[in-house]
């Protein structure tokens, strides 16, 4: 027969892997730690948990730490198929004691979804491009094909070397070099396009906007070493997308433009087009498909607000982003806690066609002209797009992670109740 602390080792355990799952499945750290409140709840075995980056440690408080089981983590891709299905279950222990086999069952099916299909990201990744340049201000029908196209191979490429290598980088890169000589390709026929801007587009679609989202509400929450880490490996990232792009344009001798003029979109077809790009971000975080309303609609109306702000109310880009975020944030963030899905995953969704990813990556390839060819044009340029960068990600994730943070207020408060 068990004894008691046998009993106890198991619940931990069962509540452990529920906490790796939901941490390496892209769900927002506070929503991990009220899930293991409610699966201890649910279990009958007090637990706390110490999420990082690389481990993840659940212990009982009534043990003073005594009682600790860690694991390794890898918190890096997203599966909101796996989080929803498991959340399901927490919400069960919530409400009712569980019985801890129910719970591990729950873990079994939630691991075994895979995610969303090779043919299906493919599709994802061109259609997606090929809407972000719309919004961008190609009108060339060329140059969007190019753009559709050079996404959906990159998306190809990156789907078949995650097969064969564990190396998170290296597909990346091999994408961002597939954008960078369409990029240079662009340049060699004579589009009426400026071959960074084609080369710019395929590679938005690979910006880790979930990991800067979480990161950013981490460091709202002042869990640094976790904060540090997210958005330390988005940084890591962004710059593997900027050199692949660096590398593949300067094949055919083209370079990222350091400024461009502001596209000027009709409003009609800048919100159609962010809601045909918020429809394809779901396909790379996993989405159940019965939610993919959500983001698609309070997309269209977040970015329609954030047109109206920039061409009728002159607010700078920055400004923009947090009244658009903010509207997404308010809307969505009851949305996710009910359907159990992760926030930062739905969210950057939404709002993913007003990344600032143009003048990421512009910075980026100022900052290595600046090491061989120092101007004041190009200092100037690095400044400025670094600046409108960091501003506008700073006014998305408060706008996205406000909203988030009360709602954890309410949860704490009913919690300590």
């Amino acid at each position: 027969m068990p004894s008691e602390s046998d009993d106890r080792a198991g619940a931990l355990g069962t509540i452990l892997r529920a906490a790796v799952l939901l941490h390496e499945s892209g769900q927002s750290t506070a929503m991990t730690l009220t899930a293991v409140r409610r699966l201890s709840h649910g279990l009958g075995q007090p637990a706390e948990v110490i999420p990082g980056w690389s481990t993840l440690t659940v212990y009982d408080p009534r043990a003073g730490g005594a009682d600790a089981l860690t694991a390794q983590t890898r918190p890096i891709a997203v599966n909101m198929r796996r989080v929803a299905a498991l959340m399901r279950t927490v919400d069960d222990a919530a409400r009712r004691p569980v019985d801890r086999h129910e719970v591990e069952r729950a873990l079994e099916e939630a691991a075994r979804l895979k995610p969303s299909s090779t043919a299906a990201f493919v599709v994802a990744c061109g259609v997606g491009a090929a809407a972000l340049s719309v919004v961008f201000g190609v009108t060339d029908i060329r140059a969007i094909a190019l753009i559709a196209g050079a996404a959906a191979l990159g998306g190809l490429l990156r789907r078949l070397l995650a097969t064969v290598t564990s190396d998170v980088l290296l597909p990346i890169f091999g994408a961002a070099l597939i954008a960078g000589a369409a990029g240079a390709l662009a340049g060699a026929v004579g589009m009426q396009v400026p071959g960074g801007l084609v080369a710019l587009c395929p590679a938005m679609v690979m910006v880790p906007g979930p990991q800067i989202l979480i990161g950013a509400m981490d460091l709202l929450a002042v869990r640094m070493p976790l904060a540090l880490a997210r958005l330390g490996y988005a940084l890591l990232v962004l710059a593997v997308i900027a050199v692949g792009l660096m590398v593949g344009l300067r094949m055919g001798g083209q370079a990222l433009p350091l400024t461009s003029p502001p596209a000027e979109v009709p409003f009609v077809l800048d919100v159609l087009a962010a809601g045909v790009a918020a429809a394809c971000y779901p396909v790379f975080f996993s989405m159940p498909y019965r939610l993919l309303g959500w983001p698609v609609v309070i997309g269209m109306a977040a970015h329609a607000l954030h047109w109206l702000a920039t061409a009728y109310w002159h607010a700078s880009l920055p400004v923009a982003a947090l009244l658009a975020c903010l509207l997404a944030g308010a809307v969505l963030t009851p949305v996710a806690y009910l359907k159990g899905i992760p926030f930062a995953a739905v969210g950057f969704a939404a709002v993913v066609a007003m990344v600032p990813g143009m003048y990421v990556f512009r910075a980026v390839a100022g900052a290595a002209e600046l090491a061989t060819h120092a101007t004041d044009p190009v200092l100037l340029a690095v400044v400025s797009d670094g600046i409108t960068a960091t501003l506008t990600v700073a006014g998305m994730a408060v706008g996205l992670a406000v909203p988030s943070r009360v709602r954890d207020w309410v949860l704490d408060r009913r919690h300590r109740a």
